[in-house]
């Protein structure tokens, strides 16, 4: 061919002749990964600088570019993925230096850098959702108005207890030793009638008002006075007054009570059979003597079908203390046991006996409730004949309208309530900020009660409060620190195992150098020594402590110098809200409440809250969860004499408890003990969540409850599907367990009861009157989720 004379001009590179290579076969994953590796290669051989640092890669070949090393080369590769829980965002990875922290939509959008691996921090203040009542308080804030207490002891001069009808002796001795200057109303209105008639009665008054009081008061006097005549009552004279109480604790109290008054009269005995102690020592005690039984039903309806020494013939008083929970906890059989063998025993006594003539006549039965629900008035038909209705009006208000407001159960009127709207994520550390508020001053509280729902979430909560606490500060600069030296998960304290977790232990969460706080715990899960020991220390304590509890410590007890009760979890019924509440602000003390609600419904919650008041819930404030967490995690003002200014941002607070939140995750990650721990109380809450009673249902709708974010409450990473228990799979109970009206399986297999265990000698006869009583009652009773 001629030459037309035209020149051709090619540009060859400077390296070697390498044509792209086509990617096909194999998961898109590693075609992927192969694509980049060879950009990464020409970018290099075109002198580009190397976005990653650490890695040098050569030549993709055809055997490298879909084998399992690309794969992983990929994954390197990659930023890190948000990682999920429940269907919303909760955990971000954490920037590792100031100049990284961009939004996570930058961070994400380049793929050709290579991200470092991130450590894992809690999101806690992201996706939460709104409370429905925060542009809104209906109340406005609480009146400043001074309120006289209503179970507050009687202030005129004239109303002493001598004017009641009791001896010299007596009111002296609650005067000068047990420290006690006037009587309450009800005890005014009990004593001076049952003192002076043998009739029966019905005592109706509020939490912490002196019940207990109000009907031993009038026994020990007539014990008193008939002992009088010829010293004729003594340990052998025989059983004349028999107190049945619902739980072990409040048996214990009572009886506590009773040997505080009997000090005056040495001569009269008392004792108790409660259960929890091997019979043959409450037979002994039985065959010694005792003028005085202070029994839980299921016991005494046991001696008496098998105890030859307990010889009831000669009882006159019969007191039912805490009737509506003698009928919640299903003693109705025993109650009725026990009433039929007295009326047949005391008609077959000897007449030759002694005392038989100067002994009344009947027996009087005292009933004693804060309520009139409709098993209390089925109870007062079982045992009260021709009853009087006895109340404390401390107003003298004579009135129709006052006195149907006077027998309505409410909440004393010196008692400060509160609810706090806290979401999910933020329980955990809501509950930390509220608490070291209250300890932050010496002296300013000596003792708080929280409530929780079920024993596996008390275990859990109180091994968090006890665990070692370094106060992490959660700025950039420690988090850096932290990177470079490589730390691993941090395990504070070797956490105890499931068996040996102690009842009591210092709190460093809480306490402060000058104010060092002791945590306990009780739930019904324990053993009846290790409860009645738990509960002493705590009674006792002169030193600032907390008591993370079931409803087992809900009724009747007089715990001293409690200032503050929350209820981290609420209540199963109004009732049980009243009860829990009601063990502060006793005798005319102040107190302060305060109820955890989730956003949502739960806030529909606050008006059976504000039906409890007599104010109608005028004083009741509401609080956030942002306003808590302010008041708690602010961090100090100055230290070393240096004013500590956070950077000038203003949410220190923030950054404090998101690492607080942080350490228990990582402390629950780094046992497995812990771990196991925290899974079994987010599992039993989730039970326990369904076991509201169905009037109060509505507001506690489970299909509401937001999982994932639940699960952060209790330190916990997992998804809420993978979080399995040994013992406790979901599904693995039979469909009648997961009903809400069945609480058998509520605690997640844990049935031992908070109450006092009927002593029987069938263990099925047990169970099945349980059942039976969880059916009726339509709701979650204390010892199914102790």
């Amino acid at each position: 061919m001629a030459d037309d004379g035209m020149l051709l001009n090619f540009s060859m590179p400077t390296g070697p002749l390498t044509a792209a290579p086509s990617f096909k076969g194999g998961p898109w994953r590693a075609r992927r990964g192969a694509q980049l590796d060879f950009k990464r290669w020409q970018s290099k051989q075109s002198g580009d600088s190397v976005k990653s640092k650490d890695f040098t890669p050569s030549a993709p070949t055809k055997e490298s570019r879909l084998v399992a090393d690309d794969v992983a080369e990929f994954h390197l590769s990659r930023p890190a993925k948000r990682q999920r829980l429940g269907g919303d965002v909760d955990y971000v990875p954490q920037a590792s230096s100031q100049n990284e922290r961009t939004s996570t939509e930058n961070r994400h959008a380049s793929h050709h850098q290579r991200a470092p691996l991130k450590e894992v921090v809690s999101s806690l203040f992201t996706y939460n959702p709104q409370s429905t009542t925060q542009a809104q308080n209906e109340n406005g804030e609480p009146s400043e108005e001074p309120v006289l207490p209503s179970n507050a002891p009687l202030t005129d001069e004239m109303e002493t207890f001598v004017s009641l009808g009791l001896s010299v002796d007596l009111a002296g001795h609650l005067t000068k030793k047990m420290g006690l200057i006037a009587p309450t109303a009800i005890q005014k209105a009990a004593v001076t009638r049952l003192v002076r008639e043998d009739t029966d009665a019905f005592i109706q008054a509020e939490t912490g008002s002196g019940k207990t009081l109000a009907y031993c008061l009038p026994i020990i006097q007539r014990l008193m006075a008939l002992s009088m005549e010829e010293k004729a009552v003594h340990r052998d004279s025989g059983l004349f007054a028999i107190i049945l109480a619902p739980t072990r604790e409040l048996s214990k109290q009572i009886s506590a009570v009773l040997d505080s008054l009997l000090r005056c009269a040495h001569w009269i005995v008392a004792g108790t059979v409660i259960g929890g102690e091997k019979k043959k020592s409450e037979k002994a005690r039985l065959r010694k003597g005792l003028n005085i039984l202070v029994a839980t039903p299921g016991r005494l309806a046991d001696h008496l079908n098998h105890t030859e020494a307990l010889n009831v013939s000669n009882v006159r008083w019969l007191v039912l203390d805490e009737g509506d929970r003698l009928m919640e906890l299903g003693f109705e059989n025993d109650i009725q046991k026990i009433i039929s063998a007295l009326n047949l025993r005391m008609r077959a006594r000897k007449s030759s006996e002694s005392l038989g003539a100067k002994l009344p006549a009947k027996r009087t039965t005292i009933l004693c409730s804060a309520t009139m629900k409709m098993d209390v008035q089925k109870l007062g038909e079982i045992s009260l004949k021709d009853a009087a209705h006895i109340q404390g009006d401390p107003n003298e208000l004579q009135s129709e309208t006052s006195q149907r407001e006077q027998s309505a159960f409410s909440a004393p009127t010196q008692l400060k309530q509160s609810y706090a709207i806290v979401p999910a994520k933020l329980r955990l550390v809501t509950l930390v900020s509220v608490l070291k508020r209250a300890f932050i001053r010496k002296g300013a509280v000596t003792k708080v009660i929280v409530f929780i729902s079920c024993a596996d979430s008390v275990d859990f909560h109180f091994s968090a409060f006890a665990r070692a606490d370094d106060e992490p500060e959660a700025t950039s600069e420690a988090q850096n620190q932290e990177q470079e030296r490589g730390k691993t998960l941090r395990r504070d304290v070797p956490a105890p195992t499931l068996t040996d977790l102690p009842t009591q232990a210092p709190s460093p969460v809480i306490s402060t150098p000058e104010n060092p706080v002791t945590a306990f715990r009780l739930h019904g899960s324990l053993q009846q020594a290790v409860r009645t020991s738990t509960l002493q220390a705590f009674t006792k304590s002169t030193a600032p402590a907390v008591l993370f509890c079931t409803d087992v410590a809900s009724r009747g007890l007089d715990l001293p110098s409690v200032d503050l009760v929350v209820e981290y979890d609420p209540a199963f019924s109004k009732d049980e809200h009243l009860h829990r509440i009601g063990r502060t602000a006793r005798a005319g003390r102040e107190g302060r409440a305060c109820v955890f609600l989730m956003p949502g419904e739960e806030e529909g919650y606050v008006e059976v809250l504000k039906s409890g008041r007599r104010d109608g819930g005028i004083g009741m404030k509401r609080e956030g969860a942002e306003e808590l967490l302010k008041k708690g995690f602010a961090p100090p003002k100055q230290t070393s004499g240096v004013v500590k200014t956070g950077g000038g941002s203003g949410r220190e607070w923030e950054e404090r408890a998101t690492a607080w939140q942080l350490g228990v995750e990582r402390w629950a990650l780094a046992d497995a003990t812990v771990l196991e721990r925290a899974r079994r109380a987010f599992q039993s809450f989730i039970r326990a969540y369904a076991t509201h009673v169905v009037t109060e249902r509505q507001y506690f709708n489970i299909k509401a409850l937001h999982l994932g974010h639940l699960a952060k409450a209790f330190g916990l990473r997992d998804k809420p599907g993978s979080i399995n228990v040994p013992g406790m799979r979901p599904g693995a109970s039979k469909k009648t367990d997961r009903r809400a009206g069945n609480v058998a399986g509520a605690r997640g297999g844990k049935d031992k009861e908070e109450g006092e265990a009927p002593a029987m000698t069938d263990e099925q006869e047990a169970k099945r009157k349980m059942r039976m009583m969880s059916r009726a009652m339509g709701g979650a009773s204390e010892f199914n989720l102790g």
